[in-house]
């Protein structure tokens, strides 16, 4: 198993766009070049953006995206009211928005929103809401049943042989209270750790996973490193098919 670090340049002076779609392009290149020695890319990242990087590195196939977050990234330049450049990571996977800077991006190339199933999201503002409610992504409950997965998958014409699913795991997608606290953006409810992980198995039954992420992770909140060991769970089901034994 080969391990790579990717960090902005140490020369070039910060810029959060700027530095974000830099990061991008070499992690495009790099999951290329995973896949191509036919290894299976597991990205561990401080924020969602780097989906763009890693959904680019798996074309010309047709992709999937399950994204688990407690927020969706669909906000644009346009919607934003934060100007957080990480809440507008899924709509830039999605051709939303940096047109010009996507297409610096080697591989890039939209993802259908079809094709596009949202896990654990419970934290919207209103323009995100509202672009969901118009598009085609589809938005699974949080008490969904696991076998409810397959129709859904029928209805985006997953099952072909030549799609590639890209599996996005921001911690925060978990129970804060049930669970813990996985960074700095909390958001009450959430999966438990047998709910994740019973979906990632549930995915990889019908789908060929291509890459997986897990992100924003920060250990100083985890003070009972619980948010940890279910990172380790949901990699082992991402991985394997047996229950994850490894410690934080």
């Amino acid at each position: 198993m080969a391990v790579r670090i990717i960090e902005p340049d140490p020369t070039q002076t910060p810029a959060e766009i700027a530095t974000a779609f830099d990061l991008m392009r070499e992690v495009a290149v790099a999951v290329r070049a995973v896949r191509g020695a036919g290894q299976f890319p597991v990205v561990l990242c401080g924020n969602c953006n780097t989906a763009v990087g890693t959904l680019s590195g798996l074309t010309p196939a047709r992709r999937a995206i399950f994204w688990f977050d407690a927020h969706a990234d669909c906000n644009t330049p346009d919607t934003t009211t934060s100007g957080f450049a990480d809440g507008t990571g899924l709509a830039t996977a999605l051709g939303k928005c940096w047109h010009q800077l996507c297409s610096t991006v080697p591989g890039y190339h939209p993802v259908e929103t079809e094709a596009t199933f949202l896990f654990g999201v419970r934290d919207l503002d209103p323009p995100e809401a509202t672009f969901l409610a118009g598009s085609a992504i589809t938005s699974m409950p949080n008490a969904y049943d696991p076998a409810s997965l397959p129709t859904a998958l029928a209805r985006a014409q997953l099952t072909d042989a030549n799609a590639l699913a890209y599996l996005h795991l921001d911690m925060d997608v978990l129970d804060p209270m049930l669970v813990g606290q996985a960074n700095s953006l909390p958001v009450p409810d959430g999966l438990s750790v047998e709910q994740l992980t019973a979906s990632i198995l549930a995915i990889r039954a019908h789908v060929t996973l291509g890459a997986a992420a897990v992100s924003s992770y920060a250990p100083e909140y985890d003070t009972r490193d619980t948010v940890c060991k279910a990172a380790f769970a949901a990699i082992d089901a991402i991985l394997t098919d047996g229950p994850a034994t490894i410690p934080c």
